[in-house]
């Protein structure tokens, strides 16, 4: 098995000379030959090498190759190298969807298991992901993940959650909590943050005073609340103090203008339409959107857009949607799961909703590169277990929606670290930071579709090959 590996590459041309280490000769690996992609100063330096020991970047430098004894050393010419991806918006202890009957009325779970998640975990690293942003899922289900990653027994990404997410039924099971008094809604925070939590996951089905009752919850408990809305408008939510907002769906009538907004309430029905019908409708030149504008930026909300998801839904007849070469990287009851619950999804749709639905997907695209144009803080997450190949397709839309490759390779790696609060430990390839890296097998400045062509994935130190870590995983000890 790959040897466990630090690789550090310099941030400026400048610091790509000869840097010396005092790692211990005994321990110490280099690493050589590769181009280091580093979106800080958008530049790509060739024929880099690093040292690492332990679970450190010890030092970087491009060229002629340290005159010093290694443990090991190992040829990576031809590949490019990322610090190791984040994806801001990855449910990897999730399991899959399902719907059961408790005393004749419906509920909805997503409960976690252990095998389910230890495979998560593994895949989103086989991608390149060594950093999460969990946004919800059962509190003592993310704490378990936390504990059996820090003790050895799984390997997979260092996670930061939400816990329960806050949404009344017909959601129900550990994943989700619904606190109906001010006592309880405190309780349900405190709990969260004490499991060690980061986050307060408030979600569509709330009004706006519970929304004001979560958010002032969360500060009390020390969480960061987010939110993934729908009838709640984008600005009233940002002006509450949420910390971020999830999805390209800010579906709520009270953004749209005059006359939209009658037409849009007037289509409601018990289905998804509004996904697409509120793109279609949205005037971005007129003052309610430019009063969202100003707020988000006022408040410097958080943004995930989950493009994947628009898209998803908005293709979900065709049979082909989950490519069969996608299909190993995906626990077969979480795929079973996803393909039910589009389906659903999409009840009463015609052949016209779903073309009318991929007219507007532009729209969404567009929505999301005002907001980039705005200054706001951006982050790049799948809203799958990890990474995955849909990691690089979301990636794809950004660009498409016209943001350059180099930000979104930041908000692939520094920038989000940043927004995480993790930017002195990852997020960058230089000396003293955690051995987070991933090597590409094709340039992704040249095709931001390339950060899907992993080749070997570094995390905390531990290198795996992609092949390792798809390849008879559940027999394969973690670090060998």
């Amino acid at each position: 098995m790959f040897k466990p590996l630090l690789s550090g590459t310099a941030i400026g041309a400048l610091m790509l000379v000869g840097c010396q280490t005092n790692s211990a000769p005994g321990t110490a690996e280099l690493y050589y030959g590769f181009s280091h992609v580093d979106p800080v100063s958008e530049q790509i330096i060739e024929d880099t090498w690093v040292i690492v020991d332990g679970a450190s970047i010890t030092a970087t430098g491009a060229g002629d190759l340290p005159d010093r004894a290694f443990a090991q050393t190992h040829d990576m010419s031809g590949l490019y190298a990322l610090p190791g991806m984040i994806d801001s918006h990855a449910h990897i202890t999730s399991g899959p969807h399902e719907t059961k009957f408790v005393d004749g009325a419906p509920l909805v779970t997503i409960e976690s298991r252990d095998d389910i998640t230890e495979f998560n975990a593994r895949m989103a690293l086989a991608f390149g992901i060594t950093t999460v942003r969990n946004p919800g899922g059962g509190t003592l289900a993310n704490q378990a993940y936390d504990q059996k990653i820090a003790s050895g027994e799984w390997i997979g990404p260092e996670a930061f959650h939400a816990g329960s997410v806050i949404q009344p039924p017909p959601m129900g099971g550990a994943a989700f909590a619904y606190p109906t008094t001010d006592a309880e809604w405190d309780a349900e925070a405190q709990r969260q943050a004490d499991a060690g939590m980061d986050y307060f996951k408030l979600y569509v089905s709330l009004t706006e005073e519970e929304l004001a009752k979560g958010v002032a919850a969360a500060e009390r408990a020390g969480l960061k609340p987010i939110a993934h809305l729908h009838m709640v408008s984008w600005t009233d939510a940002a002006a509450l103090g949420l910390h971020g907002i999830e999805h390209a769906l800010p579906t709520s009538p009270d953004l749209l203008e005059p006359g939209a907004r009658e037409e849009y309430v007037a289509g409601f029905g018990p289905n998804s339409k509004y996904m697409y019908e509120w793109f279609e409708l949205a005037d971005y030149d007129g003052p309610l959107f430019q009063e969202l504008v100003d707020t988000l930026v006022e408040n410097q909300t958080v943004l995930n857009f989950n493009f994947i998801v628009n898209h998803l839904v908005y293709n979900a007849d065709d049979p082909d949607l989950i490519p069969a070469a996608w299909e190993p990287f995906i626990h077969p009851e979480i795929l079973t799961g996803f393909r039910e619950f589009t389906t659903a999804s999409v009840y009463g749709w015609t052949p016209e909703d779903f073309k009318r639905a991929r007219a507007a997907f532009p729209r969404v695209l567009e929505f999301g590169k005002r907001l980039y144009d705005a200054g706001l803080p951006i982050m790049i997450g799948t809203d799958a277990s990890g990474g995955l190949p849909y990691y690089a397709m979301e990636a794809g839309f950004y660009t498409e929606a016209g943001l350059p490759v180099w930000d979104v390779l930041k908000m692939a790696t520094s920038s989000t670290a940043q927004h995480l609060g993790i930017a002195d430990r990852t997020g960058r390839i230089e000396p003293g930071l955690e051995a987070d890296i991933v090597f590409l097998s094709a340039n992704p400045v040249e095709d931001i579709s390339a950060i899907g062509s992993v080749h070997t994935v570094i995390n905390n130190g531990d290198a795996y090959t992609f092949e390792q870590l798809t390849s008879s995983w559940d027999d394969a000890p973690a670090g060998e």
